[in-house]
Formats: structure tokens, sequence, C-alpha cells
């Protein structure tokens, strides 16, 4: 042992910036002779020990390790630790679990080990880190651990998590066991399954999945499917269905092609109403707080409503009215007698148009010099 002290603010250095290099550990056996060859490099100074045996570093490393204010932990003989996070330097790890769940959905504790160049009895330890930190989260399935990206690694790394992950493999929304096993690709698909499942990642439709973060496509396939359905029924309906009574419609016709609100337990609602989103997208319905209306089909319905009513105005009567007013009030009695549901909120709702509508269509022939 030198008689000279070992100069420890050089040696910490030296320390932290190998530990750097592989993630925060240091292997003082495998880094023995860099961590030596680059000490005697420094410039120490007349007071401190210019070279660096063996028993100098290991005594050097416990005093480090007893101070408080250095950032070497030592987690296991000849084991070292830096908190890469703790000191701002953490970009390595995170560039490195982004890399590897942009591939992989789950990763077993030997993806970690081998990744990050790890020693097996060090796994623990640094997926703990990890975990803490939220980057990874922890799938306990039978006897092993698995991981997928955790929700801080997420949001910094984009469209890698989990859900983003199984909705881009999903097709039409849904997922094959197949397929859902090859994307998971660990050894404990079954318990890995089981897990996506509890926590909200997929349903299971007996033999397939519904991905819930793709469940907008799910809804816009169902959708195409019983378009014509929901369309004939607004056609039946004179184009227009109470908003309240709207769902109902979807859920039967959804009922009547596809069990899955039977197989989806907890999310027939969710279905329905997604479903229904995309139904008026595609029909180009009008969603308002009392009717759903398909509004070309229905203002065309309702302009040739009230052109009706107007020429049997003229029909009943041998002088014609004189005035717009007079020919609103001569059509009361007709707007009254329409009826075209047994809801008596759809027929004053048809009324109404119809009165609006024919209080237009008088004033462009009779008044507004418009022949129609």
């Amino acid at each position: 042992m030198s008689l000279l002290p070992v100069d420890t603010d050089a040696l910490e250095d030296i320390c932290r910036s190998v530990a750097m290099s592989n993630y925060g550990f240091l292997y003082v056996t495998d880094k023995r002779g860099k961590i030596q060859k680059r000490y005697e490099s420094v410039d120490t100074g007349t007071l401190n020990a210019s070279n660096l045996s063996t028993s100098d570093l290991k005594k050097a490393l416990r005093d480090l390790t007893e101070d408080e204010f250095s950032d070497l932990e030592q987690i296991r003989d000849g084991v070292y630790y830096v908190d890469t996070f703790s000191v701002g330097s953490s970009d390595a790890v995170t560039n490195e679990l982004t890399s590897v769940f942009s591939q992989r959905i789950v990763i077993t504790s030997e993806t970690l080990r081998s990744r990050f160049d790890l020693a097996i009895d060090d796994v623990d330890y640094f997926a703990s880190e990890l975990e803490s930190r939220d980057l990874v989260a922890r799938i306990t399935a039978g006897e092993r651990d698995y991981y997928t990206i955790g929700p801080r690694l997420k949001e910094q790394a984009g469209n890698v998590g989990l859900d983003s992950q199984l909705e881009r493999k999903a097709a039409r929304g849904k997922i094959s066991h197949s397929d859902l096993e090859k994307v998971i690709d660990v050894a404990a698909t079954t318990d890995v399954i089981r897990y996506l499942e509890q926590e909200g990642f997929i349903v299971d439709l007996d033999g397939e999945y519904l991905v819930k973060s793709a469940l907008d496509e799910f809804a816009r396939y169902v959708a195409s499917e019983v378009e014509d359905e929901v369309e004939t029924h607004f056609q039946d309906s004179q184009y227009l269905v109470p908003t309240a009574e709207f769902p109902g419609v979807v859920r039967s016709e959804i009922e009547a092609r596809f069990e899955v609100l039977s197989q989806a337990h907890g999310m027939q609602d969710e279905i329905v109403d997604a479903t229904r989103d995309a139904l008026a997208d595609r029909l180009d319905l009008e969603v308002g707080r009392e009717m759903v209306v398909m509004r070309d089909d229905f203002d065309a319905y309702v302009d040739g409503e009230a052109r009706r009513v107007l020429t049997d105005v003229k029909t009943e009567r041998d002088v014609l009215p004189a005035s717009p007013t007079e020919f609103e009030e001569a059509a009361t009695e007709h707007v009254e007698e329409m009826q075209v549901s047994n809801d008596p909120a759809v027929n004053r709702y048809v009324r109404e148009a119809v009165e609006e509508r024919y209080a237009d269509v008088v004033a462009e022939q009779e008044f507004g010099g418009v022949d129609t």
C-alpha cells in the first residue's frame, strides 16, 4: 500500500465516468485495470499517491461509499452503482429502453440483463430502479417477472407504449390469439395475456381479443357492417330517431350480427357509444339534444310535406289567402294532423319543421316572386 493517500476526488471522477459508460454499474474486477491506468495518468500532485494498487483501490472505494456526499453506492461485493438519474445522465438508459420497447411489447429479466450488460445478480436491483421511476412496469406472471414500458418512459418515447403497439398490430381493432403470442414473445404467454386483460389493454372475445386502444377502429368496422340496416331504420322513421333511443337501435343491430356485446363484459356501453359515433360520421347524422336526424334526407322530406300542405290549402279554397299570415293560418289544421310516429316528441319535431319550411315556401311562391 502506498504511503501517500489516494486522491479520492480524482478516483471518484474516474469511477463515476466508468460506471456511466455501463448504465451506472461499476464492476471493479472487470474494470480494475482501466481504473488504475486512468488514475495513474492523472496529475495527483505531490501529496497523493501517483500509483494505484489493488488494495489502495479497494480501501479508497470503501471510503467513498461511506462518504455521504459521494455518488458511489456499493450494492454487493465488488459491484458499485452510480444513480445516473440523480446526476442527470440517464439518456443512455432511456434511449436503450425506448429501443427495446419499440421492438417488443413485453420483455424478460434476461432481456434487461443482456441489453444493459449486467451481471445476473444485479438485474433485480436495476429493474427496481427503473420501476421506481416509472420507466418500466413489472408484470408478475407465475414465478417469473416480466416488464413492459412504464408511464414516464411512454410519455418521453412517443408511440412505443404497450397500448400503442397493440393498436398497430390489431386488424379492425382486434388481434388473434396467435398474433398476440407473437407480439408478446415471452415464455409465460398465458400469464402475460391474463395481465393484459386485467389491466384493461385487451378484452377476450373467445379466441381473439379486442384491443381497447383500437376501440375506435373496431367501432368503425362494426358501423360499416350495420350501416345499411341503421340507414333503413332512419328511412322507415322519416329520417329521424329520438336521441335517447338511438343507442338502443345501434345495440340491436350490433347484437343481430355480432356476439361481441355478450363477450366483452364491462365494455358493452363503450362499444355501442363508439359505434354510434362512427355511424353518425358515416351517415352524416346530426345528433341533437332531442333527435338524431339524417339531415339532408329529412330536409327533403320536410320540404315535400310543406309543399304538399300548400297544394292542399290552394285546392280546398275558392279564394286564396291574401297574405303569408293567412296562408300559415290556413295550414295550421293540416300540419297538426301530421302524425309520423307513436312518439309525441317525434310528431312535434316534424310538425315544427314542416311549419317552418311551409312559411318559407309560401314566401317564395306568393310574395317573393319565385315560381315553384
